[in-house]
């Protein structure tokens, strides 16, 4: 068989566990990265200061490449990039990877041998001058992210307030302390960058305000101080408790006669939370229950709360409505002085590169998008997608659904038909429309229902998901065993070989 070429778009942390894995069968794989570094979201131009991980380390690792003992419980951006670093020096990955190479365009080319036509911008080392480029290849797997294009509001007063000294900037270009050192920094959003910036910027700014439209469920690393979130959340047992739609016979179970239990499992971690929090008395406790919230729910930077209550971080819950000279108008007509605004307001899911015809059959007119298991669409050929399965374990997300891609590369899996794949698409969005009553992040975050869908893929590899997953009560009451998921390849690998 003629060595397949393949295209990998994006260097974080889809992108290279996809390439190990393709390299690894034997595949010659291409990666274009268009920053200076490899890590995605972890690449340091992108990335603030007082950054770490959300996961502890040991969820937070592939399942064959453990960080190491030495790394915090929680890691930092630079422990990540260094472990990213490693990974790919490790398995052959770096050698492979092409930087400053942005890809603007993806179209197919019809005819005997259809392939896909792959066109580049390189820039050369300064990063000033580029050159376009195109290529060739057999397969496109597209890991640029799901966090790659930075969402900014258009707001009025802009060049007014930047003319008058004023600094504007998303959280992703944050990355020097100096910036806010000293100053009045108003940050925008509630998620987790915009609350950890706002949390540094009351221990060295002058000022720090956070304005934002709607509190959100945090949740703290210990639980009352003493239980590792992990513990709480990153287990097969705290899952159970959000419904899916494809349940087990005990979950279906939990999820009709059980609906009281479920009812109490989420107001009393709802209790706790408020407690630790004291939510009601700062005005933070969020609308909508914990269990009808599904990518919204992140970690509470140390102190968050405790400077909300203090006043050292001003909060408030409006947004903003223009830019004034020295600072922004509110909503509700409030002027705050301000020498930096931060929005910490997310990103947007676009395929910029990809040719009209392929991209309107992803992306509906919702801006959802739509593909079999997070992975594949049933009309676009030669084409697959890392990453657009994001999950508190995107690591593990992202390298089970490399594996599957490889197999429907091979041609191992058997895979319904694609009227079937369309049923299961339409299916998938329906239910989390009815379920959390909108479409979170364009239909590419699965974190209620993670270690499900790994298990979901793994079956549709052919393993039995009793091959070593789920066996014993510990391995569902404890946080997920990474090394499982590598073992469980490997006996796939040698069912191959028979």
């Amino acid at each position: 068989m003629e060595t397949k070429q393949i295209c990998v778009i994006g260097a974080g942390i889809s992108g290279l566990v996809t390439t190990k894995t393709f390299l690894e069968e034997g595949y010659n794989v291409t990666v274009f990265e268009k920053q200076k570094g490899l890590g995605g979201v972890w690449e340091q131009s992108r990335t603030y200061p007082g950054l770490t991980t959300q996961n502890t380390g040991d969820t937070y690792s592939f399942s064959d490449y453990p960080m190491p003992a030495s790394y915090p419980e929680w890691p930092t951006a630079e422990d990540m990039r260094n472990y990213l670093n490693s990974y790919a020096q490790n398995f052959g990955v770096l050698e492979r990877i092409r930087f400053q190479t942005e890809v603007t365009n993806v179209s197919r080319k019809t005819g005997e041998q259809p392939r896909w036509v792959v066109t580049i911008r390189v820039k050369d080392g300064n990063g000033d001058e580029t050159r376009e480029e195109k290529h060739e290849f057999d397969f496109v797997l597209v890991c640029n992210g799901t966090f790659s294009i930075p969402k900014l509001p258009s707001l009025p007063g802009r060049e007014e307030f930047v003319a008058s000294g004023g600094q504007i900037m998303h959280s992703t270009e944050f990355n020097d302390a100096s910036i806010i050192e000293g100053k009045r920094v108003v940050v925008v959003g509630f998620g987790k960058s915009a609350c950890d910036i706002a949390t540094l910027g009351a221990n060295i700014a002058k000022k720090s305000s956070l304005v934002f439209r709607k509190p959100m469920w945090k949740v703290p690393r210990f639980f009352l101080g003493l239980v590792n979130l992990k513990y709480i959340l990153l287990t097969r047992f705290s899952e159970a408790w959000f419904p899916y739609r494809q349940m087990g016979r005990v979950e279906k179970l939990l999820h009709t006669l059980g609906k009281p239990l479920v009812w109490a499992f989420w107001r009393t971690n709802e209790m706790l939370i408020r407690l630790q929090f004291g939510l009601d008395s700062c005005g933070m406790l969020p609308e909508q229950p914990m269990n009808q919230v599904n990518c919204t729910i992140s970690i509470a930077p140390p102190d968050f709360f405790k400077y909300v209550h203090s006043g050292k971080i001003q909060a408030i819950k409006t947004s903003i409505a223009k830019f004034i000279p020295d600072g922004v108008e509110l909503a509700n007509g409030q002027q705050l002085q301000a020498d930096v605004v931060i929005f910490g307001t997310g990103f947007t899911q676009e395929l910029p590169f990809l040719e009209e015809e392929y991209r309107r059959q992803i992306i509906d007119e919702d801006g959802n998008f739509n593909l079999y298991r997070y992975l594949i669409h049933p009309n676009i050929p030669q084409m697959g997608f890392v990453g657009y399965n994001s999950s508190f374990y995107s690591q593990l997300t992202s390298e089970v659904g490399a594996w599957w891609l490889l197999e429907y590369v091979k041609g191992n899996l058997l895979l319904p038909s694609p009227s079937a794949m369309y049923q299961e698409m339409v299916a998938d969005i329906d239910w989390m429309k009815t379920q959390y009553h909108s479409v979170v992040a364009r239909a590419t975050c699965i974190t209620s229902f993670s270690l499900r869908y790994t298990e979901q893929l793994m079956e549709d590899m052919g393993a039995n998901n009793q091959l070593g997953v789920w066996k014993g009560i510990s391995q569902i009451m404890m946080p997920v065993d990474l090394s499982l998921y590598h073992k469980l390849r490997q006996e796939l690998k040698s069912q191959r070989l028979k």
